[in-house]
């Protein structure tokens, strides 16, 4: 079973498209006016952000979005530290990247109001990897 897609509700669709292409590398497949963006990875992840606000009418979901977030994975610290220069030069702010769980990372706030990290890989201590059930 492989990841297909993940849609997050944003509060500035365009603004969140742009991000994505330019720091992340996605590239955009739909666009339908400010309600929606529609991006694709090289790996064939498709990346949805929705401003659906009539679709929250119903849905029982906190309404602290902040909560929610997305990783992307760099290979090494210094790839970490290279993004986070690259968004700090252009006015992200954020606080600088730390050690976080055993990883060297960052988090920044995109346009649509959700959180993004920028993080290495994040190693599983022995104790904690999963060996079925308990």
């Amino acid at each position: 079973m492989k990841l297909n897609h993940i849609n997050l509700y944003s509060h500035d669709t365009e603004a969140d498209r742009v991000m994505f292409e330019q720091y992340f590398g996605l590239r955009t497949l739909v666009v339908r006016g400010i309600k929606m963006a529609i991006m694709q990875d090289n790996d064939g992840l498709v990346l949805i952000v929705n401003h659906f606000d009539n679709k929250l009418e119903d849905f029982d979901y906190p309404r602290q979005f902040d909560i929610l977030h997305i990783g992307f994975i760099q290979k090494s610290r210094e790839d970490v530290d290279a993004l986070y220069e690259r968004l700090s030069a252009d006015g992200w702010e954020m606080q600088a990247p730390r050690n976080a769980h055993g990883a060297w990372s960052f988090y920044f706030k995109a346009k649509g109001g959700y959180f993004i990290e920028v993080t290495t890989l994040t190693p599983v201590r022995p104790e904690e990897a999963y060996q079925g059930t308990p």
